[in-house]
C-alpha cells in the first residue's frame, strides 16, 4: 500500500448540538452487603430531567444496557428498586406529577400508573420489607402504597396526617416511620405501622434554623439504622444529625456554601456523604470520642469537587467486588468514586454523550446525516467538495407533535424514506428534494402506527425489519398494500435456559440489529446472537457472548464482527454454504483475539460501533466516544516477546469479582469462561515460526488515536472518506469552525 493510497478523508462535523439532559435521580437496585459476592443482578437506574430512564451494569467499567423513552413535559425526580427474592426487579418513578409509575423493563413501557389524588410528587421511598412506596405531596400529605401484590399491582395502603407544607424528601424506619423534610424547615416522623394506634399521626417534629431571607427548605432526609439517627440538609447549607429516639439535634455543620440536596451512607453508617449547589462532595466520619464511655461524635472527614455544576443526587452499593459512590446533577455526566477511600481516590466521568444508543444516522449514497433529539429531526447534507469551506447544509427540520421521545429512526438507501419510531407508535416520512431543501410528507401505514419500535433496518429502498417494543422482530413491504395492516413476524431461536429474565426482565431484549444482503444478525443484552435469513425469513442460533455486545457490524466477507463489554473484538462466520460452520470463530479471530493491541484493549472507552472501510473488505474501524481504531483483517497482530507485567487495576470504580449468581439464591462459583459458541474457544498458541513472523510490528495492521473527543457517530461516506460527529457541546476541541477536513494517515 503506497503513501497516497492511505490518505483517508476525515470529515469532523460539529454541526449535531446534542444536549444531554440533567441528572435528577439515581437508584441501586440492590442495598449494600459487603461480606457478600456482588450479584450479577446489580443495576443502577438513572433518571433525566428530560423523562428519559437509563439502566447501567457497573461491570466492566460501566454499560448502559436500557433506555426507557420520555416525553415531552416529563421528568424524573425519584427512582426506587424494589427486589424480592422469586420476583422480578421492578422499577418506580415519579416526575412533576400527581402520577407513581411501575415500569415494564422488557418493553420499555409503563406497567402501571397509579395516581395518588393528593398533589404534585415531590418524593419517594421504600420500606425496609419492600412492601410498601411512601410518597410525599404538594398538598403536605404522605401517602402510603402496597406494591405487595406483584409486578403490575400498586393499591391504596393509607394517606398519613396532613400538615400545610409540601413534603420535600421522605425516608423510612424499617417498616414502621416515615420521616420527611419539608418546605417549612420542619422534619417530622409519621408512624406507619399496621399494629400501632396512632397510624398515620405525626408523632415527633423537629425544627431546622431559620433562614433570614427566606423560609427554610430540607431537601433531604436520611436515616441511619445502625446508629438510630436521622441526617438532614437543607436550603442554608446545613447538614444536621439528629436523635431519633428523643428527637433532639445532636450535631450540625454549616459545611455547604448553597442548598444541600442529596446525602448518601456507606453500609456501617458510619460514613455520610452530603452534596448540593455548592457542588462539593462533604464526607462525614464517626469519630471515638471516649472508647471507654463508648462515645461518638461525628466529624468533616474531607470534601471534594467532582462536579462542575449542582449534584442533584447520589447514591452508594458496597459487596465484596464493589465500592461505589454515584453522583450525577447538572453537569450531566455520571460521576463514579469510591466510599471507602473517597478522599484520596481516582474517580471515573461517564460522559452523556457515550452512545451506546445512538441519535445519528448516516446515509452514505446520498451523503446524508439524520440526528434526532426528544421530537426533533435534523436532516443534514455534506458536500462532495473537499474545498467548500462549510461542507455541509441543513435540508430538513422536522419537529413531531407526539408525546414520546424518538427512540430509532432509518432512511432507506435512496433517501427518499424515513423512518421514526417511538416506544408507542412508528411514522413513515416521504422526502423529496426541492429548491435545495427537503420537502417532507407524511405515509399512512396502519400497521407501523400502532406499533412500538425499538430499531429498524432498510433491508432495500422498500422493504425493512423493525424490532417491536416487546422484542417481536417483523419484515415489512412497505410497498405491499395487504401489509399495511399486518407485517410477518420472524420467529427467533429459544433463549437459554440459563438466561436470567425471571430476575431481569430486560436481560432478554435485543440491542442490536444489522442487515447486509439476504442477512440479518440480532443481538440481545444477555449476549445471544441469532441469524435470520431474509430470503426465507427463518433465524438460527449463531453464538454467545457472556459479555455485553457494544457494537454489531456484518462485513463484506460473510462475517458478524462485535465489540464487548471488556473491549475485546470477536468475528463469527456466517456462510450460509455449511450451516455447520455458522457461528463459528473466524481464522483472523483465532490467531488475533488474545493479542490484541494493549491501546485498543486497555482504553477506557466501549466501542459503541463498527464499520468497514470503502476500499477494503478487510480494513474495519471501531470508535467509541473518545477513541477512533482500525484493524487491517489480512494480516496477523504482531506478538511482543516481552514479558508481560503483572496485572494492576488503575481505579476500582468498576465491579471486581467475577460471578453469576442472582442475589436471593446460593452464591455460584465464578464463571471464568469469557464466551459459548458452536465450539471450544481455547487460547491459541502460536508456533515458534508463527511468533518470529510476527515479531516485527506492522504499521498497517492496527490504527489508534484519540485524537476526537465527544463522538456521537463515525461511519463510512466513500472510498477514502470517513465522517465524525462529535458533540461541541462537550468536545475539548478549542477550535470554534463547525465543520473541517483534515487528512489522517492510517
Amino acid at each position: 500500500m503506497t503513501q497516497d493510497s492511505r490518505n483517508v478523508l476525515i470529515h469532523r462535523a460539529r454541526f449535531a448540538d446534542f444536549k444531554g439532559a440533567n441528572i435528577t435521580a439515581l437508584a441501586f437496585s440492590h442495598a449494600s452487603k459487603s461480606d457478600k459476592r456482588t450479584p450479577s443482578d446489580l443495576r443502577l437506574a438513572l433518571g433525566r430531567s428530560n423523562g428519559d430512564i437509563e439502566i447501567w451494569n457497573p461491570r466492566n467499567g460501566w454499560c448502559q444496557e436500557l433506555t426507557i423513552q420520555g416525553g415531552k413535559d416529563r421528568t424524573v425526580e425519584g427512582l426506587v428498586w424494589s427486589n424480592l427474592p422469586g420476583e422480578p426487579l421492578r422499577l418506580f418513578s415519579i416526575g412533576a406529577s400527581t402520577v407513581v409509575t411501575e415500569w415494564d423493563l422488557s418493553s420499555g413501557l409503563a406497567l402501571k400508573n397509579y395516581d395518588c389524588n393528593a398533589g404534585v410528587i415531590w418524593s419517594l421511598a421504600l420500606n425496609s420489607a419492600q412492601t410498601q412506596l411512601a410518597v410525599g405531596c404538594d398538598n403536605g400529605c404522605v401517602v402510603l402504597i402496597n406494591i405487595s401484590g406483584g409486578p403490575g399491582v400498586m393499591e391504596h395502603e393509607a394517606v398519613l396526617q396532613r400538615q400545610d407544607s409540601r413534603v420535600l424528601s421522605v425516608t423510612w424506619k424499617g417498616s414502621d416511620y416515615v420521616i420527611g423534610g419539608c418546605a417549612d424547615g420542619r422534619i417530622r416522623i409519621w408512624r406507619a405501622s399496621n399494629s400501632e394506634e396512632m397510624r398515620g399521626r405525626i408523632v415527633h417534629t423537629m425544627k431546622v434554623d431559620k433562614s433570614k431571607k427566606e423560609s427554610t427548605l430540607v431537601w433531604s432526609v436520611l436515616y441511619l439504622p445502625n446508629k438510630n439517627q436521622i441526617v438532614s440538609g437543607d436550603s442554608t447549607g446545613s447538614v444536621k444529625f439528629w436523635d431519633l429516639q428523643y428527637a433532639t439535634l445532636t450535631q450540625t455543620f454549616k459545611s455547604h456554601e448553597a442548598d444541600v440536596l442529596c446525602l448518601s451512607t456507606d453500609e456501617t453508617n458510619t460514613k455520610v456523604f452530603s452534596a448540593g449547589v455548592d457542588r462539593k462532595i462533604y464526607q462525614y466520619n464517626l469519630s471515638a470520642v471516649s472508647a471507654a464511655k463508648k462515645t461518638y461524635k461525628w466529624i468533616v472527614a474531607s470534601n471534594r469537587l467532582l462536579h462542575s455544576n449542582d449534584v442533584r443526587t447520589m447514591t452508594s452499593y458496597q459487596s465484596r467486588g464493589a465500592d461505589f459512590l454515584v453522583s450525577g446533577g447538572l453537569e450531566k455526566n455520571l460521576i463514579v468514586s469510591s466510599i471507602s477511600a473517597f478522599t484520596d481516590s481516582t474517580y471515573t466521568k461517564i460522559p452523556y454523550s457515550a452512545p451506546f444508543h445512538k441519535n445519528a444516522l448516516f446515509n452514505s449514497q446520498q451523503r446524508l446525516c439524520v440526528v434526532w433529539q426528544q421530537s426533533c429531526i435534523r436532516i443534514w447534507a455534506i458536500s462532495a467538495d473537499s474545498s467548500d469551506e462549510k461542507g455541509y447544509k441543513l435540508l430538513c427540520k422536522l419537529s413531531l407533535k407526539d408525546e414520546q421521545n424518538i427512540s430509532t429512526c432509518a432512511m432507506s438507501e435512496d433517501g427518499q424514506v424515513l423512518i421514526v419510531g417511538r416506544p408507542s407508535t412508528t411514522k413513515l416520512f416521504h422526502l423529496r428534494p426541492s429548491n435545495g431543501k427537503l420537502k417532507v410528507t407524511k405515509l399512512d401505514n396502519d400497521f407501523l402506527l400502532k406499533t412500538g419500535t425499538k430499531h429498524v433496518k432498510f433491508i432495500d429502498n422498500s422493504k425493512i425489519i423493525m424490532v417491536s417494543s416487546k422484542n417481536e422482530v417483523f419484515y415489512l413491504d412497505l410497498e405491499d398494500e395487504d401489509a399495511d395492516e399486518k407485517a410477518s413476524e420472524i420467529e427467533l431461536p429459544d433463549q437459554p435456559e440459563d438466561i436470567s429474565v425471571s430476575k431481569i426482565p430486560h436481560i432478554a431484549s435485543i440491542n442490536h440489529i444489522e442487515c447486509r444482503g439476504s442477512l440479518a444478525v440480532i443481538t440481545r443484552i444477555c449476549g445471544t446472537m441469532d441469524l435470520i435469513n431474509l430470503k426465507n425469513y427463518t433465524a438460527v442460533s449463531v453464538a454467545r457472548v457472556t459479555n455485553f455486545i457494544t457494537a454489531l457490524h456484518l462485513s463484506q466477507r460473510d462475517t458478524a464482527l462485535v465489540a464487548t463489554a471488556d473491549n475485546k473484538l470477536l468475528e463469527f462466520s456466517l456462510k450460509e454454504t455449511d450451516e455447520s460452520h455458522i457461528g463459528t470463530m473466524s481464522e483472523w479471530c483465532k490467531k488475533n483475539k488474545d493479542f490484541l493491541p494493549k491501546d485498543f484493549g486497555s482504553s477506557k472507552n466501549k466501542y459503541v460501533g463498527i464499520f468497514s472501510d470503502g476500499r477494503s473488505q478487510d480494513r474495519v474501524w471501531l470508535w467509541g466516544s473518545n477513541c477512533l481504531a482500525s484493524f487491517d483483517m489480512s494480516q496477523d497482530l504482531p506478538i511482543s516477546t516481552r514479558k508481560r507485567p503483572k496485572k494492576h487495576r488503575i481505579d476500582g470504580n468498576t465491579v471486581t469479582d467475577r460471578n453469576s449468581y442472582i442475589d436471593g439464591g446460593e452464591e455460584e462459583d465464578e464463571d471464568d469462561d469469557e464466551l459459548e459458541s458452536t465450539e471450544p474457544l481455547l487460547k491459541e498458541r502460536p508456533t515458534p515460526e508463527q511468533v518470529a513472523k510476527r515479531v516485527t510490528k506492522d504499521s498497517n495492521s492496527f490504527f489508534f488515536t484519540e485524537k476526537y473527543k465527544s463522538m456521537l457517530l463515525v461511519d463510512v461516506l466513500a472510498d477514502h472518506e470517513l465522517v465524525v460527529i462529535e458533540n461541541p457541546g462537550t468536545s475539548r476541541v478549542t477550535s470554534t469552525p463547525a465543520f473541517d477536513l483534515p487528512k489522517l494517515i492510517v
